[in-house]
């Protein structure tokens, strides 16, 4: 499998939402920062938020959400994310391979997602791997 789209959605990045990440993380941001329309949005804010909604994503992948492991993200910032930013954002699969462990089998599914601005101009790509072991799907 792999090259399925999900829906498009649409939000924007919410300065209260941003302080909440800050505040769940325990980040301690530059002196002086504060989330105002226009300030620069923290790396992996936008995971935080999961716009996409990866119970969506994997309810079409046939997984349980319980069941699944996170096998980590990669992000590529090709624009700065600002706070007050509407963000389109189209997750899609991007693939999928199994690996045999010491536990039995694994499936891995890649999944990927582009944010994009209003203009159209991809802002940030991200990537994540959820792994599922054999008989949790």
């Amino acid at each position: 499998m792999g090259g399925e789209a999900f829906p498009e959605k649409e939000f924007t990045v919410d300065p209260t939402r941003v302080e909440e990440f800050l505040l769940a993380l325990g980040l301690a941001p530059e002196p002086g920062y504060r989330p105002v329309p226009g300030a620069p949005v923290p790396l992996g804010f936008l995971m935080y938020v999961s716009a996409y909604g990866p119970e969506e994503v994997h309810g079409n992948l046939g997984v349980d959400f319980k069941g699944a492991l996170y096998g980590g993200s990669e992000f590529e910032v090709l624009v700065p994310v600002r706070v007050g930013d509407r963000l389109k954002v189209r997750p899609r699969v991007a693939g999928s391979y199994e690996k045999r462990g010491s536990s039995g089998l694994l499936k891995f599914w890649e999944v990927a997602a582009d944010y994009l601005l209003p203009d159209g101009q991809p802002a940030l790509r991200e990537r994540s791997t959820v792994v599922v072991r054999e008989g949790g799907r």
